[in-house]
Order: C-alpha cells, then sequence, then structure tokens
C-alpha cells in the first residue's frame, strides 16, 4: 500500500506543468563569429558587450527559451573564421550566427554561409559584395551596418556641398574594407566634380606609417580622407597630427577613424575630425540615451558603433525568435520572421528596414569631433536619412 502511494504520488508530479517558460526544451544556440583577439579586437569585443548586454535585458531568453551564446575567435583572419563557422555549424550545432568584423572573413565564409542556410546576422563587415545582387547577396545573410557604398558614397556630395575641399588625398589600410570605402567615396567626390590627387595605402598594422604621411605631405591638396580602423587608426590619427599634416591638410573620413571607443585615447589629435557613419554614442534619441546610458553603466565607457550594431543584433534575433514562439528548426519560417522583426524593434539608431537583399536601409550621419562637457564626442552636424544600397550602386555597376 506505502508503494502504491507513493507511486501514485510520483506521478501527480510528474503530471504537474513545469513552472519554468522552456518546458524543458534545450537552448536556442547562438554562434558569436568575431575577432576576440588581435588587430581587430577592438571591435571584436565591443560587439560582444554590446550583443550580451541586450541578452542581459531579456534575461537571456526569447520566444520561452534559454539563449545559450557561443564564442569563436576569427582573429582577422579568413581561414580561421572559416574553420570556425564551421565548427559552431556542423559541431555546436548554432542555430543563429553573428559576424564576422573583418570584410575579408566575411567572403570567406559566404559560400558556406549559403549552402548551410544558417541565418548569419553581420553587424560590422561591410563589403558592398556581400549584400549585392549577383555578387554575394544570400537569403540566409542579414545585415545591420550600412555597406562601405552607404556609408561612404553620400560622403562625397557632403563635402564638395559643405566644404571648400575641391582636392582631396586619400590614406587607407591596405585591405578589402579599406579599399571598398575609398573607391566608394572616391566615386561620389569624382561624381560631384572632386578630384582625387593621389591613393596611398599603408599595410594592416603598420607601426610606422611615416612613410606614407611623408609621401602625403609632398603633395598639394586641400584635405586628406582617410579610413582606418582599430589600432591603425589611433596610431594613423595621432602620428598625422604629429608630423604636422592638420594645420597643412585638414583630416576627414569615415568614421572608424575616431571611434567613440577610443576618442579619449585620441585625444586633441582627433578634435575636428569630421567623418560619415550610420551611429555615434552622441546620438540624442530616447532609445540611444537608454542605451548609452545603460551601457556605460556597465563598461564604464560610451558604446561604440561596433557595441550599437551588435546590440541591434541581438534586438533583431531576439524579435524574431519570439515572433516564432521558439520554434527555430524551419530556416525558410527563420528568414522570414528576421525580415519581420526588423521593423519591430527600436534600435538606438533610430529605425531601419531591410531591403530585397536583406541588406539594412538606414540613417547615415555627419559628425565632428567635439569636446562637451569635458568628454570627447561624435557630435551630429547632419543626418542623411533612410541611404539604401541601391542609391549607390550606379558608380560601380559600369
Amino acid at each position: 500500500m506505502i508503494r502504491l502511494i507513493s507511486l501514485a504520488a510520483l506521478v501527480f508530479v510528474m503530471l504537474i506543468p513545469s513552472s519554468t517558460p522552456a518546458q524543458g526544451r534545450p537552448p536556442i544556440k547562438i554562434g558569436l563569429l568575431l575577432p576576440l583577439t588581435g588587430l581587430l579586437s577592438i571591435q571584436g569585443l565591443d560587439a560582444v558587450k554590446g550583443f550580451e548586454l541586450y541578452l542581459a535585458k531579456i534575461n537571456g531568453k526569447a520566444g520561452g527559451r534559454d539563449i545559450q551564446v557561443l564564442r569563436e575567435d576569427t582573429e582577422a583572419k579568413p581561414d580561421v573564421g572559416l574553420t570556425k563557422i564551421k565548427k559552431l555549424v556542423e559541431r555546436d550545432r548554432a542555430d543563429f550566427l553573428v559576424g564576422p568584423v573583418n570584410s575579408a572573413v566575411a567572403l570567406a565564409i559566404r559560400n558556406y554561409v549559403h549552402e548551410q542556410g544558417v541565418p548569419l546576422v553581420v553587424p560590422v563587415a561591410f563589403t558592398r559584395d556581400l549584400t549585392a545582387p549577383g555578387r554575394g547577396a544570400s537569403p540566409s545573410i542579414f545585415r545591420v551596418i550600412e555597406t562601405s557604398d552607404q556609408g561612404d558614397y553620400p560622403m562625397g556630395a557632403w563635402v564638395m556641398k559643405n566644404t571648400k575641399y575641391r582636392k582631396l588625398i586619400i590614406m587607407a589600410t591596405d585591405f578589402v574594407a579599406g579599399h571598398h570605402a575609398s573607391e566608394a567615396f572616391a566615386a561620389g567626390y569624382k561624381a560631384a566634380g572632386g578630384e582625387i590627387v593621389k591613393e596611398i595605402y599603408a599595410p594592416l598594422g603598420a607601426a610606422d606609417l611615416a612613410p606614407y604621411l611623408t609621401q602625403a605631405n609632398s603633395l598639394s591638396a586641400d584635405a586628406v580622407w582617410g579610413w582606418f580602423a582599430g589600432g591603425d587608426a589611433i596610431r594613423f590619427v595621432k602620428q598625422y597630427k604629429e608630423y604636422g599634416l592638420w594645420d597643412k591638410m585638414p583630416l576627414i573620413g569615415y568614421n572608424t577613424l575616431v571611434d567613440d571607443t577610443f576618442l579619449a585615447t585620441l585625444g586633441d589629435a582627433a578634435l575636428g575630425i569630421v567623418t560619415i557613419a550610420g551611429y555615434t554614442a552622441a546620438l540624442d534619441t530616447p532609445e540611444n540615451k537608454a542605451f548609452v546610458r545603460e551601457y556605460e553603466a556597465k563598461h564604464n565607457v560610451w558604446p561604440s558603433r561596433y557595441a550599437e550594431s551588435a546590440y541591434l543584433s541581438a534586438q533583431l534575433i531576439t524579435a524574431a525568435i519570439d515572433l516564432l514562439h521558439g520554434e527555430v528548426s524551419d530556416r525558410a519560417k527563420v528568414r522570414d520572421a528576421l525580415k519581420r522583426a526588423i521593423t519591430q524593434i527600436k534600435p538606438p539608431r533610430g529605425p531601419v528596414s531591410f531591403d530585397a537583399y536583406n541588406q539594412c536601409i538606414c540613417p547615415i550621419f555627419m559628425m565632428r569631433v567635439e569636446k562637451q562637457g569635458g568628454r570627447m564626442v561624435n557630435a551630429v552636424i547632419d543626418k542623411i536619412p533612410n541611404v539604401s544600397q541601391e542609391a549607390t550602386w550606379g558608380w560601380w555597376k559600369k
């Protein structure tokens, strides 16, 4: 009798519904494929911080299921990135992928992502080829950052309209992202009537930029347009000032030159630099103010564009999971949910959407480095709303 009563009690307990939201379902796995060491680790680690900040806001759950984050270090190397993404997909069975930072890595993994069909949300790598029709666009790739064209081509016309710079020198890092950004800016600038005097490219990770700065100093131009990122940007901006080029030719460029994360490190060397990009921590919107406040409370520094785009990536993926009520096995439905979710979230930068190739259509901001209240900031001086990649295809489709 005692045994029967015990058995009945056990069965009763087993029939009681679980009080946990996941109800026994395994966690949804999201693989972060980012450079956590090496030259581009600043961007990679900022992306991790932004992504995990949003997950913490929602207690690490979406669609009634726990979220498990898996980190893999690409080292910003294409071969390493391909090896690591295969691990995430084939061994770890990741349901979503987020990354990479390096455009060369993005192109190296593109075919694998397309063949496997695992949704990849790209927060940083901005080579035009990744979402261009007939080049790299894939239904499995969703990019939430502007392309190299969206962020650079419009600046050419803006410079001709709003400055007296009619002759420019281009200086950039000698790899995919640097070349694509420079090509886009040069195309927009020349289409508006400007002249490019010379293009000078320095190796990725070059510690001494003296030979390249000396070459620029020997030329006659109104200003220098630059594209450098991470540690390269810090060295370039500081050495540009130290070599006295600023007094001769003001420095402008893409916002990787003066990312919010290392503005304090650059100090007065960055003052007055005008750049373009899709985000700055100084944006005056309720969503951005809340994001900056929460990020600074956690990390004691303002967020960079990498942190914001990864935060947006987390918003997008978890919103899609919510739409699917946690059922993510059907990848066609996942892709559809990601497309629907993009218009339902409120990113810090403002509303964004996807075009037919899953490339974001977003606002682009013109900024100038200023000191406000003792803090170095990328202050917004102008806004170009709803910039699409289609609007910039003309120059390279020729």
